[in-house]
């Protein structure tokens, strides 16, 4: 797969490389009795259909989610969005799942900065709890600001123009 340094690129090459992060967690989904490891969706959830008729379960996921993009005469950036969504009926440690995932994936961007090609996280890494919750469904998110291929101005000013 080429690289073609759009938005589209950029979180398809994070879900690439978050797929292997957290492919090893063995957690409880939202149908009963099925343990699996956090899919790995960009943009948003597809439709939601009776938890039994769920195959495979949508929660837990992780979801990759392009926010914006600013051009500076500096250098760009685009933000992006993970969330990490977990399930659990145990109101009180229901939420460790979904920090956990968090933070396993910061931990591995953190260590490799780099994306391929030309994306790079920059820091700060903001990951977060929020207060309110899905219960039993468990959401931790992480902003991201990674920089992006500066487009350069072709051709050059007009001189002599008055």
């Amino acid at each position: 797969m080429s690289i073609n340094m759009t938005p589209i690129d950029l979180v398809d090459k994070l879900k690439e490389f978050i797929a292997p992060v957290v492919a090893n967690f063995e957690l409880q989904s939202n149908v009963t009795g099925i343990k699996k490891s956090p899919e790995v969706i960009t943009g948003y959830l597809p439709d939601k259909k009776p938890g039994a008729r769920q195959d495979p379960p949508d929660i837990p996921c992780v979801i990759i989610r392009y926010i914006e993009d600013i051009d500076t005469e500096e250098g760009d950036t685009a933000k992006v969005y993970i969330v990490a969504a977990t399930y659990s009926e145990d109101e009180q440690d229901g939420w460790r799942d979904a920090v956990n995932v968090i933070t396993r994936i910061k931990d591995a961007l953190a260590k490799q900065r780099f994306l391929g090609g030309p994306f790079r996280i920059e820091y700060p890494i903001k990951t977060e709890l929020p207060e309110e919750q899905l219960y039993p469904v468990w959401v931790a998110f992480m902003t991201l600001t990674v920089a992006i291929p500066h487009i350069q101005e072709e051709g050059g000013y007009l001189k002599d123009v008055f």
